[in-house]
């Protein structure tokens, strides 16, 4: 079994950081070994490579100064026909061979010089661009091997290794889905719903505890302005000093706006975790930033503001338990103090601050934290604008050295977001002596892939691929299984919307002293709804327990049938770990 995390910041400082670093460079060597690249050769490509990218540089910058030498020149010769034909020159015969001079001279240097050079470079660049081009060809069939070899998986193995109390997934099943929902209650919670879609998700365990990644698509309806304009005129008349009156014209642009129901979408990332640790807890807790800044005005006011509310007889079940902690991770909305005192207990309180006040190794105070029952929800800022797919494509490279690196630094900063999307978790002792039951619901259920994970391969691919042909927004997934064995087929509905453009009249008071109609273009939204099909094929040919060598277990993605509405997702079920 491995050791609990009662101080996340800590063991990541002493421990897993390094840890994982030294993971990721293992794992590189040992994929790099297999793919058997001669990274001499690599080097030595790409050294000729960067060198004929810079001789192109180095000509390029060459062709901007003749470029711009050549018109400096004809500038000249056009500043200089402008003054002879001005009143600088009176003679006739003066300006017309001034400027039949300058003429002749920038035609001369144009052709004599200029040409030539540009030319000359023109040549050069080409030549060098079909060299590094060649190059660039060969640096790629070098890294060819081990660009085939990169998984999916990857990254879960790394995990798996370096922090044992996490247990990935493959993929999020129905079993997992049954679990959360109704072991723990997830679907009470209500987090999928029509206007909601699975972009991404990482399943797995937390000390045989469920837990989902999940980033989602959502959409709302807002309010969108739109603006017009229109120009009026009028003639007024006034006196002059002589008596006479004189008409004077008036002109004014009038605006006017106009607002309207506007589908918005966006992204959310959060971590949902399962635990029956003080199972009729429910609480809301908000970043705030205030730990650290215990001196400030802002944590004063608020301690205060909590102050007063524990002393309210109407919250008479809010009691602080440490006024430092409880102004910087707010759960003043809690409906059991006794519960809440038996999860943050002194240790926890003590981590979660040191948590929440370092921003050198993690990142600070940047999470939401919310228990619903038996489900906690961590929202972090800082996986909202992480891609979480761990698409192999992002080590993909022609340069083996770049390729290392890459390889370290995206997996490593996956890790560190990761963990501390976890870590407020980690905080809490109880989270970690808890164990689920043995017999938990679905353990004898086939290990199919879950909605969620339907809609995710659906995003996968693309609103393009099912949207209605005349959607002009971003579309909600939805999907519905029909199985066939080990495959399924999956009909994908994407709920867009379609535009017509409208006109209204609004109206606006003018100078003139009347009221005008402005009128304001806007869109007006009708919902639609496009369809098409993927089908599944799931291997479940590999056990947990076999070893797989990364050749073994290359791509989930295998193949793409050629019509626009059918994919086919071929998943190796095997072990992550």
């Amino acid at each position: 079994m491995a050791q609990e995390i009662y101080e996340p910041l800590t063991e990541y400082v002493k421990t897993f950081r390094d840890r994982f670093h030294d993971i990721t460079r293992a794992t590189f060597d040992s994929i790099s070994k297999e793919a058997n690249v001669d990274v001499e050769a690599n080097r030595k490509t790409c050294s000729l490579l960067y060198a004929a990218t810079k001789a192109i540089d180095t000509l390029d910058a060459q062709m901007r100064y003749w470029k711009r030498l050549r018109n400096v020149l004809w500038i000249a010769v056009a500043v200089g026909a402008y003054f002879a034909w001005s009143e600088y020159i009176e003679e006739a015969w003066g300006w017309f061979s001034v400027l039949c001079i300058g003429i002749i001279i920038a035609v001369v240097i144009d052709r004599r010089r200029i040409c030539p050079a540009i030319k000359d470079i023109e040549g050069k660049s080409k030549r060098q661009d079909k060299v590094a081009s060649k190059l660039k060809e060969e640096a790629w069939k070098q890294m060819e091997p081990l660009n085939r070899l990169y998984d999916w998986d990857i990254f879960a193995r790394m995990l798996a290794k370096a922090v044992p109390q996490i247990e990935l997934d493959p993929y999020f099943t129905e079993q997992r889905q049954a679990d959360l929902a109704v072991t723990y209650g997830l679907g009470l919670y209500g987090y999928i719903h029509n206007d909601c879609s699975v972009v991404y998700s990482l399943s797995g365990l937390i000390n045989g505890n469920p837990f989902v990644i999940c980033q989602t698509k959502n959409m709302y309806m807002d309010m969108k302005t739109y603006t017009g304009e229109k120009t009026i005129h009028w003639t007024t008349y006034e006196r002059n000093s002589d008596g006479t009156s004189r008409a004077v014209e008036h002109t004014e642009t009038l605006r006017a706006t106009y607002s309207a129901p506007y589908p918005c979408f966006y992204e959310n990332t959060r971590l949902i975790y399962g635990n029956t640790a003080a199972p009729d807890l429910v609480f809301n807790r908000r970043k705030s930033g205030l730990a650290g800044r215990e001196d400030s005005r802002a944590f004063k006011s608020h301690l205060h503001e909590l102050r007063k509310k524990a002393e309210d007889l109407s919250h008479s079940d809010y009691t602080i338990l440490n006024e430092e902690f409880e102004t910087a991770f707010d759960t003043s909305d809690r409906n059991s103090n006794q519960q809440f005192a038996l999860l943050f207990t002194p240790l926890a309180q003590e981590s979660m601050m040191r948590l929440l006040r370092d921003k050198e190794y993690g990142y600070g105070d940047d999470f939401d934290f919310n228990k619903y029952h038996m489900i906690n929800t961590i929202i972090p800022d800082h996986l909202q604008s992480i891609n979480l797919d761990m698409n192999p494509d992002h080590y993909k490279g022609f340069d083996y050295d770049k390729a290392e690196k890459d390889f370290c630094d995206v997996n490593e900063e996956y890790f560190r977001a990761i963990y501390f999307a976890f870590a407020p978790l980690f905080c809490v002792p109880m989270y970690q002596q808890i164990r689920p039951r043995k017999a938990i619901y679905g353990l004898d259920m086939p290990t199919h892939c879950s909605y969620w994970e339907l809609e995710a391969l659906a995003n996968f691919w693309g609103d393009n691929c099912f949207k209605h042909p005349a959607c002009v927004t971003d579309c909600i997934l939805k999907t519905e299984e029909q199985r066939e064995g080990d495959d399924a087929v999956v009909t994908v509905s994407a709920y867009g919307f379609r535009s017509e453009p409208r006109v209204s009249y609004v109206q606006v008071q003018g100078g003139d002293g009347r009221t005008h109609s402005v009128p304001v273009s806007w869109d007006e939204y009708f919902p639609v709804t496009g369809t098409g099909q993927m089908r599944i094929h799931e291997d479940n040919t590999f056990s947990n327990d076999q070893a797989l060598s990364p050749r073994e277990r290359q791509h989930h993605i295998q193949e793409v049938l050629s019509s626009k509405n059918m994919a086919v997702y071929r998943r190796h079920i095997a072990s992550s770990i």
